[in-house]
């Protein structure tokens, strides 16, 4: 439980399964399939836009094109992976509500009510102290809030809105680069150079989806380290 950041985000066990947890992991690892592609598209992007630059300086007109098509192909590409996690999270957060309501006793559902009894405090301290926790809780705050009251669900929803949040500054950026394309080359290396605050934005974008899920994973799986250390505890009263 807990590896794999996006395969195994929600915590599935690893002493049951059923057709719901199953199905759920299907869509865990297309989320997973989904970052790849777009964390790779957006560095081989960003990679072409040096490379625009560097042919800009050089004065290669037919260079310096092709480049810029190139990368703004492969930032368009990583919007649509963008997009598919968002539908995805979607999806995964519907079919969780769902799930509520016919079947209340799934280990996935039941185990909603332990998030409120994790000390989130002590748990973050292990965290730190196994060096799995950035310092000075950077994004594991609102990672907790979201969590705490809202179960996996609220987690899922705090994805989807730093997700979304990527997905304007990616077109804002892809905007803005396309707008240069009408500028002399000298002007178009200075100015395409020049937006690196952008580019650190939407690294630190990718950098905070990553860490979040990273934190919701862990978290997902505790919830169900506990789930099942209840259920045998109940076994063994019962027996």
């Amino acid at each position: 439980m807990g590896n794999w950041v996006f395969k195994c985000m929600l915590g599935f066990s690893t002493f049951y399964t059923n057709s719901f947890s199953e199905s759920l992991e299907r869509s865990s690892t297309e989320l997973d399939q989904s970052f790849r592609r777009s964390h790779a598209n957006f560095l081989q992007g960003l990679d072409s836009l040096h490379g625009a630059v560097d042919a800009a300086l050089s004065n290669s007109e037919a260079q310096t094109a092709s480049n810029l098509d190139r990368g703004l192909a492969k930032l368009n590409e990583c919007g649509g992976d963008l997009t598919a996690m968002v539908d995805t999270l979607m999806s995964v957060c519907a079919d969780l509500a769902e799930r509520e309501i016919v079947d209340p006793d799934d280990p996935l559902i039941d185990r909603e009510k332990l998030f409120a009894l994790i000390d989130y405090d002590e748990f973050y301290q292990t965290l730190a102290a196994r060096e799995a926790a950035l310092p000075q809780r950077v994004f594991w705050g609102e990672v907790v809030s979201s969590v705490q009251s809202g179960g996996a669900r609220g987690g899922l929803r705090l994805l989807e809105q730093q997700l979304r949040i990527l997905q304007i500054n990616l077109c804002v950026y892809i905007r803005q680069v396309q707008a240069m394309r009408q500028l002399p080359l000298q002007e178009l290396a200075y100015s395409l150079h020049g937006t690196s605050l952008e580019v650190a934005a939407l690294v630190m974008g990718f950098v905070q989806i990553l860490t979040t899920c990273t934190y919701i994973s862990t978290l997902c799986g505790h919830a169900m380290l506990l789930y099942e250390q209840e259920l045998a505890r109940t076994v063994e009263v019962a027996g």
